[in-house]
């Protein structure tokens, strides 16, 4: 028989507006066994994203979570024990592990993260991750259709998701403005990830700024921020037409989603012949070995990294969420039980 003890993060309240630490419990659990079909998987690493922000009250982009329920985050581990052909003990493996030290999946949740030459497995929550490098791949290139020679504007742009942007569009040739909080990510932009130029939108007048470094207009704006920077950058869309705006997530409005403030500026897209369009990563799941492919190259050399920002223990896990909301970190936030 199996007793192996769990340590999570769970949904203690239902936050009205921002999330406080008061909203989260710690709780301690014996799992006593492993059912057919069944995996149990030691967590290794869970990736801090802005979904989950959402689902901590209602109304949300995602479902809301249940009080008492483990708060959801997908992660990598390795399986101690299976129940299932589909895997053996020693298997790295990646799904919706949730803010836990261990988990208990159904077999059919998870997905084998197979060892390539020169890539972490950890990668599988970074640069390959669904909602981190994968969702660049897909926002950038399977629904923006970014060329070279274009000019991409990304907002958020030291974050797990506009880092990968950024040197994703900068191996397919386009030339990169990347829009960040304070000097150190702007230094973090040009100077780790290559960014073309930055623009600080806590000291520069975004707009204007937009309007020096790309006088002809954007060709591709990936929006991972919403609000003002948003109209800033409908305002600068290239005139002469076929300019896209890709709306991946909209940070600045997840204090207070059931008051989500559009842009005043969506005009500019008819006026510009242009287009905006959001979507979901999932969606496009037929594409991602074209994208884990492009992605492990760029990783094997050296032309697209993305520096971690580690958490620990679980029992840190609601502080590193407060943090990815008031952008305290740079690269991709995660936790490590």
């Amino acid at each position: 028989m199996i007793e192996q003890q769990n340590r999570r993060v769970f949904i203690q309240r239902h936050g009205d507006g921002t999330p406080a630490l008061a909203d989260f419990g710690i709780g301690e659990e014996t799992i006593e066994g492993v059912a057919a079909g069944e995996v149990l998987v030691r967590v290794d690493t869970l990736s801090v994203d802005a979904w989950i922000l959402t689902t901590l009250s209602a109304p949300g982009m995602h479902e809301t979570g249940r009080l008492g329920s483990t708060v959801q985050a997908f992660g990598v581990g390795q399986v101690l024990v299976s129940n299932s052909p589909q895997f053996v003990a020693g298997d790295w493996v990646y799904g919706m592990l949730a803010a836990q030290t261990h988990a208990v999946l159904p077999a059919s949740q998870l997905t084998k993260v197979v060892p390539e030459p020169q890539v972490d497995p950890r990668a599988y929550i970074g640069p390959l991750g669904i909602t981190t490098g994968l969702t660049a791949w897909v926002g950038l290139v399977a629904v923006g259709e970014a060329q070279a020679g274009e000019v991409v504007l990304v907002s958020g742009a030291a974050g797990a998701v506009g880092s990968c942007v950024v040197q994703l569009a900068k191996a397919r040739g386009a030339r990169v403005i990347g829009i960040a909080g304070g000097p150190e990510k702007c230094a973090y932009l040009s100077e780790v990830i290559g960014a073309d130029a930055t623009i600080d939108y806590k000291q520069d007048d975004v707009a204007s700024r937009i309007a020096e470094l790309a006088p002809d207009g954007i060709d591709v704006f990936f929006d991972n921020v919403g609000g003002e920077i948003l109209d800033s950058a409908l305002d600068n869309l290239r005139p002469t037409g076929g300019a896209r705006v890709l709306i991946c997530g909209a940070i600045s409005q997840y204090r207070h989603l059931d008051d989500v403030r559009g842009p005043k500026l969506y005009l500019r897209l008819a006026e510009r012949n242009a287009s905006m369009r959001g979507f979901v990563v999932s969606h496009h799941a037929a594409r991602f070995p074209e994208a884990v492919a492009e992605i492990s190259e760029l990783i094997r050399s050296g032309k697209l990294k993305l520096p971690e920002h580690v958490v620990t223990p679980i029992d840190n896990f609601p502080e590193a969420l407060l943090m990815l909301l008031d952008g305290k970190h740079t690269g991709n936030l995660v936790v490590r039980p």
